[in-house]
């Protein structure tokens, strides 16, 4: 389903295409989503399921868990690399279609979000993290800055993972933390 957006685009595809590409009546796709947005943004989600963590890790720490979440950063192949360029057009879509980006936003772009805002919650309960902190903002800048780097065709990649999380995400959550780690 993805090839066959990325070889029309999102505009031009209709229900139609979608039934043949999945050699289905049209009904039959209607049967199970409610609509073009519907359908493409489960497809993204399933694709996504299979490249990165779905899951928050609990280590029992902060930075284990940052390292285990750039641990499961993976080595996208070519053909992932096409994929992350077709969502990166339907996110362009998006912009003009509320519907499709509402499905983005629940099948998608939630699914980091939530894994950051578990990790926080957990270091927060901990007491790495000062309590009565607003995190919301900490999870939306770090899938923020992950599509800002997409829509400039630089790779999500370990490397770029571990700057977020250890560069921003760390020292912003914990900003005025005591240091627990440090003997003394």
């Amino acid at each position: 389903m993805l090839a066959e957006l990325g070889a029309q685009g999102y505009e031009r595809m209709t229900m139609d295409d979608i039934a043949s590409r999945a050699k289905v009546g049209k009904a039959a796709i209607y049967r199970r989503w409610s609509s073009k947005p519907a359908v493409v943004a489960e497809a993204i989600a399933h694709w996504r399921t299979r490249h990165g963590p779905v899951e928050p890790p609990d280590t029992g720490s902060l930075r284990g868990d940052i390292a285990a979440l750039v641990t499961d950063v993976p080595d996208y192949s070519a053909s992932d690399l096409s994929t992350i360029t077709v969502v990166v057009g339907v996110a362009t879509a998006a912009v003009h279609d509320v519907v499709l980006a509402a499905a983005l936003d629940d099948l998608v772009l939630s699914v980091p979000r939530r894994i950051i805002g578990v990790v926080l919650d957990r270091a927060v309960a901990r007491g790495e993290v000062p309590a009565g902190r607003n995190l919301s903002l900490i999870a939306d800048a770090a899938v923020g800055l992950n599509l800002l780097r997409v829509i400039t065709g630089r790779p999500v990649d370990r490397l770029f993972a571990r700057r977020i999380l250890e560069e921003f995400l760390l020292p912003t959550a914990t900003a005025g933390a005591i240091d627990t780690t440090s003997a003394g």
